[in-house]
């Protein structure tokens, strides 16, 4: 892994710090889907967090440097304190592999709306789920609502093929925005007693989607024309330059 802060190689106290934003984005032959998507998510919390923009052509500049000639890579962008950018450069992350079982779990995201550094609580959850045999957890408020899972949108299947996503809070994610733009979307309050009247669930981000299996026991009657139609949509999507 390589990381910068503003085009040099990162110093040890810059990586320390829980508060701050960052966006998570897999770059393949140079460009990352849904790219002012990313650039949006950080102007909009680095405005709401240090009150002043971050300019998107520097953002992309330092991406750029950063990935060093690198065609394909995970690229983390992440600001800790004012004007000061961290890029992360990875190996690609591959796609997850086969349909998922959630488990649903009493805890929403501060801030949800904010993609922001420090997420104990989630990551926590998350692993003690897989402890029991889970894949991931399914964040849920106190009265039953679904939200989001530990990194990624749940989405479900109407029966017109339409999208149903929980209703907010969440994190408004980039790869749900790409849904949102090609596909018929509707929000509603969804809770465990109304997943067996949709036709499927899925998970999405950056690294893209997956089918849900399960949640806690009950099944989501996968439709796997829906499914391989959203896989179909999002492969569309063009990889837009950094």
């Amino acid at each position: 892994m390589r990381i910068e802060v503003n085009g040099r190689p990162a110093l040890a106290e810059d990586l320390f710090g829980t508060y701050g934003h960052f966006t998570a984005m897999q770059v393949r032959g140079g460009g990352a889907q849904g790219l002012a998507n990313h650039l949006d998510r950080l102007d909009a919390a680095n405005r709401e967090l240090f009150d002043e923009p971050l300019d998107p052509d520097r953002v992309r500049g330092l991406i750029r440097r950063a990935l060093a000639g690198d065609a394909d890579a995970a690229v983390r962008v992440a600001v800790r304190e004012p004007g000061k950018v961290a890029v992360s450069v990875a190996p690609p992350t591959p796609p997850v592999a086969g349909p998922q079982r959630l488990r649903s779990v009493p805890y929403l995201r501060p801030f949800p709306h904010i993609k922001h550094l420090g997420g104990f609580a989630q990551g926590e959850w998350a692993r003690r789920v897989r402890r029991d045999g889970y894949d991931d957890a399914l964040l849920t408020a106190a009265d039953g609502a679904f939200s989001e899972s530990s990194i990624a949108n749940i989405g479900f299947f109407a029966a017109d093929g339409a999208v149903v996503w929980p209703h907010p809070p969440w994190l408004h994610g980039t790869a749900m925005r790409l849904v949102e733009d090609h596909r018929p979307t509707i929000r509603r309050r969804i809770t465990l007693a109304d997943v067996s009247g949709f036709h499927g669930a899925f998970l999405v981000n950056s690294i893209g989607t997956v089918a849900v299996a399960s949640i806690d026991d009950v099944p989501c009657r996968p439709d796997p024309p829906l499914m391989d139609g959203l896989d179909a949509l999002l492969a569309a999507v063009p990889w837009d330059p950094i």
